[in-house]
């Protein structure tokens, strides 16, 4: 009952608790997942594609001209290739981190397309245990928005801590982690059973109409 999406089940101050965990690392996980296929995996082995296509290519080429060179004399092509690749090796171990760098660059939109659906969905479902924490509580009016709000940035900070991390930000969007643990204080340490207790209340008026 402690992990049901069902806003009419309540929710203790540990039940939160334990979910807010237990999604953390979920969604951590898969962010962290993610981010580093579409950021090293998928892109070194473009670059290293793009690499063997361009060898391949300035090796051909020259062949080619030791071939035109030769003017028809005995010419062994296999030695030659393996002269050029020799002579070519120091040129592309150059171009290496230019083709992992347009690589990477290439599919940095998707790494962080899918953070963004990580933070959306962590988001949502902490959102709904925030909403039966607070149902629990008693807690109700517009206030209930700031415990949302604190939801969102903690969801987003730990969705993005791989991005934040690769880019030594941490530090500087750190604030919005502590000021989601803020906001969430006052659903999180709210008082127990309120929730049972209206329904309570509610089942006393329909017996006093029967009598």
């Amino acid at each position: 009952m402690s992990f049901s999406l069902d806003l009419t089940k309540p929710l203790g101050r540990l039940g939160l608790a334990i979910n807010t965990v237990v999604l953390g690392a979920v969604f951590y996980g898969v962010s962290l997942g993610s981010y580093q296929y579409m950021s090293h995996a998928l892109p070194e082995s473009q670059a290293r594609q793009m690499e063997a296509v361009a060898k391949a290519g300035l090796v051909d080429k020259a062949v080619g001209k030791a071939k035109t060179a030769a003017k028809g004399k005995a010419f062994d092509e296999n030695a030659a290739r393996v002269q050029a690749e020799a002579a070519l090796a120091p040129e592309l171990k150059k171009e290496e981190g230019k083709y992992l760098a347009e690589a990477v660059e290439g599919w940095a939109p998707f790494a962080i397309f899918l953070l963004i659906l990580s933070a959306i969905f962590f988001s949502g479902f902490l959102s709904v245990y925030v909403q039966r924490r607070a149902n629990d509580g008693g807690l109700k009016g517009l206030w209930i928005f700031t415990n949302h709000l604190g939801a969102w940035a903690l969801a987003s900070y730990v969705a993005f801590y791989p991005f934040l991390a690769a880019h030594d930000l941490r530090n500087a969007w750190a604030p919005a982690f502590i000021g989601g643990l803020v906001l969430l204080l006052p659903v999180l340490f709210a008082g127990e059973g309120h929730h049972d207790h209206d329904h309570d209340h509610g089942d006393g008026q329909d017996h006093g109409h029967v009598h």
